[in-house]
């Protein structure tokens, strides 16, 4: 059957099977719900199903599996979520949602954790590797054997073989998948990502109070305690200067710093809350030890705010070192501090800063850029297949 136009090629036609809820606020911190809506509003989806089951990592957070998890030494959730059969269960969930719901063609697996297998051109979308996390030893993978964590990979591996294309947030994503996968780089194709909000940014307000802002849950893997023992040095030396610690609860008390707590964007003023601490920020600190993405340097770029990060895993990508804010070689806090102290003694160079920021994200890592170089891509491949 022939497709029917669309633009200038054939029309899209999109199951997007997910490793998570699409309607869910937090399913991947959102950006599951946020690219779900902008490829909608192309008018590509065909359906969005949820692969997971009771596995939904999204779901299962309810008290009773919390207190679960707290006590079991075993890791049995986790292990469980990573294992063979929870990749089979996934990918008879995959199959199922095709069946029961034809007219696609083509899917966009968001995750690699199930294998759909369809006889249509497929694709997947992810921020990191199996490869990455477990030479990084985060989160599940710190407490997987190397014979458990390259049965992940392996299987990873035959998700992407599997696929058409493959778009990553990242470059440096998408060279693993190349360097550690055997993927031939024409199936890589960078998608990037956006901020997980829908309002517009207020104009910033003046560059010149010094206000270094932190935002994260785990302060430790992002870099919280290198960046206190820096900020103890930056004050020494500007006394007026302030540190505003968001997304977790740590026990500091001492001058120039205050520790907000978590702040949710979906709970009531949340992100209106959120968006006035980056319009008061005079610069976006986070040094974290290993990172996906980090979607908040985005969004702290959006809201003119200039970002220091270390020159490790995506960030150099996502901040243009001397233009939106500085990448900074060294985990050493002396070294963080003098850039630190050096920007924010200029807060006219922070201002341009801040304007070069918001205009880099709007022209790069915007949600709707994201989801048109995907239907794009998936056009040309359809397009090509017809022929």
């Amino acid at each position: 059957m022939d497709l029917v136009e669309q633009g200038n090629g054939p029309a899209v036609r999109l199951l997007i099977a997910s490793n998570g809820d699409p309607r869910n606020e937090r399913a991947f911190s959102g950006s599951l719900r946020a690219l779900c809506d902008a490829l909608a509003r192309r008018g590509v989806v065909h359906h969005t199903a949820n692969v997971s089951g009771r596995n939904d990592a999204f779901v299962r957070r309810s008290l009773p599996v919390r207190a679960f998890q707290k006590l079991d030494p075993f890791h049995l959730i986790e292990r469980y979520r990573w294992s063979r059969m929870a990749f089979r269960m996934n990918s008879m969930r995959a199959q199922r949602a095709a069946r029961t719901q034809p007219g696609f063609n083509a899917c966009l697996m968001y995750g690699t954790a199930f294998n759909s297998q369809l006889d249509v051109p497929t694709y997947c979308y992810l921020d990191a590797t199996s490869a990455q996390i477990y030479k990084a030893r985060q989160w599940e993978f710190r407490w997987f054997s190397a014979r458990k964590a390259q049965s992940v990979i392996d299987y990873q591996r035959e998700v992407f073989h599997m696929c058409t294309g493959i778009f990553p947030r990242t470059g440096w994503v998408g060279d693993s998948v190349i360097n550690d996968f055997g993927v031939p780089p024409e199936k890589i194709h960078v998608a990037t990502a956006g901020p997980n909000y829908t309002l517009e940014p207020a104009p910033h307000g003046p560059y010149d109070a010094q206000r270094i802002l932190f935002i994260g849950r785990d302060f430790e893997r992002k870099g919280g305690p290198l960046i206190l023992e820096a900020f103890r040095l930056t004050r020494a030396a500007l006394p007026s200067a302030k540190l505003v610690i968001v997304g977790c609860e740590v026990a500091v008390d001492e001058p120039g710093v205050e520790v907000m707590g978590v702040i949710k964007k979906d709970a009531p003023g949340g992100l209106d809350r959120l968006l006035d601490l980056y319009r008061h920020a005079s610069v976006f600190c986070m040094m974290s030890h290993y990172e996906p993405f980090g979607i908040v340097v985005i969004e702290a770029q959006d809201c003119y705010v200039p970002c220091v990060v270390p020159r490790r895993f995506a960030f150099p990508e996502m901040v243009l070192d001397g233009v939106t804010g500085r990448c900074v070689e060294e985990y050493d806090a002396r070294v963080l501090a003098d850039t630190l102290i050096e920007l924010l003694s200029d807060p006219v160079r922070l201002e341009a800063m801040g304007r070069a920021g918001h205009d880099h994200v709007r022209a790069n890592y915007t949600w709707d850029k994201a989801a048109e170089r995907i239907y794009q891509q998936i056009q040309r491949d359809l397009a090509a297949r017809r022929t």
